[in-house]
């Protein structure tokens, strides 16, 4: 695959999707090879949500207008940079390549757990989600070209190169067979 490609970075809240994009857009190794578009910012930045969920704390996104927003700055991307939708519903948008950031939910409950914001229901929800991959299912429906990474035990370096390692792969025709989705199993760690 040549010229520019559209990148979904999707994976459950906790996952790790807003530090890697961060770490990409600062740092000059990376930021000079992808645009980022933070699809959470954006939503409430331009009020591209049709309402609020109460019981989940959370906007619910006009999906049709967010689609074609984002297609509208994709189409913005300087020539020779890829474009990184990240957000935990990027996968619902029309992309090259989905890479899905997952987190064993032991894991992911800690990492919630500090997040003021996040109740014990809206936690536990998550890394049911997570057990259950929610998200990578969801992915796969949408794309055929769908890429997991476990970041469990990865440091933030480690999940940024192996996102690069995927797509640069991708550019080059290969299939990255390492990160194919169905090698990753919580099913166990789901809490009744």
């Amino acid at each position: 695959m040549t010229g520019s490609m559209i990148i979904a970075l999707t994976g459950t809240p906790g996952t790790g999707k807003t530090t890697v994009c961060e770490f990409i857009k600062e740092h000059s190794k990376y930021r000079d090879k992808y645009r980022i578009i933070d699809l959470h910012k954006l939503i409430l930045d331009e009020k591209l949500y049709t309402g609020r969920d109460e019981d989940r704390d959370t906007y619910i996104a006009d999906m049709e207008r967010l689609k074609e927003r984002t297609a509208e700055l994709v189409k913005q991307t300087p020539v020779g940079m890829d474009t990184i939708i990240e957000g935990h519903i990027s996968h619902y948008l029309p992309a090259d390549v989905i890479i899905v950031l997952r987190a064993a939910p032991v894991a992911l409950r800690k990492r919630l757990g500090k997040r003021r914001e996040y109740s014990f229901e809206k936690v536990k929800e998550n890394s049911d989600a997570e057990a259950l991959d929610v998200i990578l299912v969801e992915s796969v429906e949408a794309n055929d070209r769908v890429f997991e990474i476990n970041t469990t035990d990865m440091n933030l370096i480690s999940v940024v190169k192996t996102v690069d390692d995927i797509i640069e792969s991708l550019k080059k025709g290969k299939i990255p067979e390492e990160y194919l989705p169905g090698k990753i199993n919580w099913i166990d760690q789901v809490e009744l």
